[in-house]
């Protein structure tokens, strides 16, 4: 971020030595990395500084885009758009758990990673036995995702929106990505499953299957699908029941943690409603909870009811406590909140820790800390 596309500004800052232009530059970038935050966190990775660390320098074409006031996807302007950014941003760091075959990128099916071994030590540039690979188990993944998305009826906008970030995490060429988000969906009865598949990426497409179809409660066309898909690849019953009940667990917890997260944002942002509060709340639930409970914990928020703390979502886990916690406090950062309008944000913020029993503050310092040395980091390439 740090030469061309920060050039136009950083001539204009120091031409008129106009300190205001770079401190709203960085205001309103500032909104864009909390967003951004809050889909790291969301991901429920064991180290969310590591992984903020490693996708702050891939959405650095989106950050310049915003300095210089060009279009650009965010969570609250163009949310499908920047959903799919933001998977493929950490596909290389943390492939989100959540998402549908991102078992499948975490076995290194992705171009994303660039040259690995020996060969990264004098090109970036992966192998043609890796790319082979990727574009083999990639295209794999996608049309066993869209055979199950399907199985049910016609795809809706979120399904296709699933299909996307799994094609951008694969981190294909332009011309391979594009022709395969563009394919109509194959029977699982006439999908070609060649050769010898590497077991941990058959467990993984599997696994990733189940997910989808448990996002929104398992129809038994999906499950035939899977059960189709399992025997192609080779798969024991075992372990396709195992697969499915690691997804049905997954979902579950899933959906404790998600309403909390929700609750989280509205107390924090109760004097934003109408307005932010509101925003952030439904998307934040779109992140996190699967589709089968979502209208009816979201229901709250477009009536407009108030958060009570009264201990609801006591019994959480240690992590998602913390998920939560940090991710309650990107959003409440995502206005770039004045000093007083921040200490009032903390105040909530101890009474939201206390009321899912967590009195560690480190769930706020560390969001606080990374954003703080993102922009300082930008703040360094104005003066």
């Amino acid at each position: 971020m740090a030469d061309g596309p920060l050039a136009a500004l950083r001539s204009r800052a120091l031409a008129g030595h106009d300190s205001a232009l770079a401190s709203a530059a960085l205001g309103g970038l500032a909104g864009i990395l909390a967003e951004d935050a809050i889909f790291v966190l969301a991901t429920g990775v064991r180290d969310p500084k590591e992984a903020l660390d490693g996708m702050l320098p891939r959405r650095g074409a989106a950050y310049a885009a915003a300095l210089q006031g060009q279009p650009h996807a965010r969570m609250t302007v163009g949310f499908d758009a920047w959903y799919v950014e933001m998977v493929r941003a950490l596909a290389p760091v943390s492939p989100p758990a959540w998402i549908p075959m991102m078992g499948v990128v975490r076995e290194k099916v992705t171009l994303e990673i660039g040259a690995r071994g020996l060969r990264s030590l004098f090109s970036s540039k992966p192998s043609e036995k890796d790319v082979a690979r990727v574009k083999r188990y990639g295209t794999l993944a996608v049309r066993s995702l869209r055979a199950v998305l399907a199985a049910d009826g016609t795809m809706d906008p979120e399904e296709y929106r699933a299909v996307a970030a799994l094609v951008g995490a694969l981190g294909l060429p332009e011309a391979d990505a594009n022709a395969l988000r563009a394919e109509a969906p194959i029977a699982a009865e006439t999908l070609d499953v060649y050769g010898e598949v590497e077991h941990a990426v058959a467990r993984a497409i599997v696994r990733g299957g189940w997910l989808a179809a448990a996002a929104d409660g398992v129809d038994p066309r999906e499950e035939n699908v899977l059960r189709i898909l399992a025997q192609k690849l080779g798969l024991s019953e075992d372990e396709v029941e195992a697969g499915r009940r690691d997804a049905l667990e997954a979902v579950d917890a899933r959906r404790k943690a998600g309403i909390a997260a929700v609750d989280a944002v509205r107390y924090l942002l109760a004097d934003r409603v109408p307005g932010l509060g509101v925003q952030l709340a439904v998307l934040t639930g779109s992140l996190m909870l699967p589709r089968r409970w979502r209208d009816e914990a979201l229901a709250p928020v477009g009536q407009g009811l108030p958060v009570v703390l009264a201990k609801r979502h006591g019994g959480l886990p240690s992590d998602d406590r913390r998920t939560i916690l940090g991710m309650a406090w990107a959003a409440a950062l995502a206005e770039d909140p004045t000093v007083g309008r921040r200490a009032v944000l903390h105040a909530r913020w101890e009474r939201l820790a206390e009321d899912l029993g967590e009195d560690d503050p480190q769930p706020r310092e560390l969001v606080e800390h990374w954003l703080t040395e993102a922009l300082a980091g930008v703040a360094r390439t104005l003066q």
